[in-house]
């Protein structure tokens, strides 16, 4: 396994135990998040501080059940790991279950950059802009 797949297995396993304080170690102090979508979570997020809000919006929008569930695979091509994922989370009437594509760039021993790709945007976007009104 390469250094690179190792630092995003061990930022994966630090979520979901909610190890933040590995995950922040694990990211670049200036990391950069893509989220895709037109819907209320979706844009570009600059700093931790800001990835920490944006991550801490889906626990509070969904109750704390967002989570990865499932990682398929992660492979490395020089300093660009991707991790086929799946992720659910569920609201007061609505539920969220899909699959998705992580793709992280590591510079120096830290994720500098993400960029996630949902199987349907439309549907997550719905479910978050649902669940924020809450």
């Amino acid at each position: 396994m390469s250094k690179n797949v190792m630092i995003v297995q061990s930022y994966f396993d630090a979520v979901a135990k909610g190890d933040f304080a590995t995950v922040d170690s694990l990211f670049a102090a200036d990391v950069v998040w893509h989220q895709p979508g037109e819907g209320i979570q979706s844009g570009t997020y600059s700093g931790k501080e800001a990835v920490f809000a944006h991550l801490g919006n889906f626990m509070k929008w969904s109750n704390g059940t967002f989570a990865i569930d499932a990682i398929d695979y992660l492979s490395s091509n020089a300093n660009l790991v991707t991790a086929a994922i799946h992720f659910k989370a569920t609201g007061e009437d609505q539920q969220l279950a899909m699959k998705g594509i992580d793709l992280l760039r590591i510079e120096e021993g830290k994720i500098k950059e993400v960029w996630l790709f949902s199987e349907k945007i439309e549907d997550e976007d719905a479910f978050w802009n649902n669940a924020a009104k809450k």
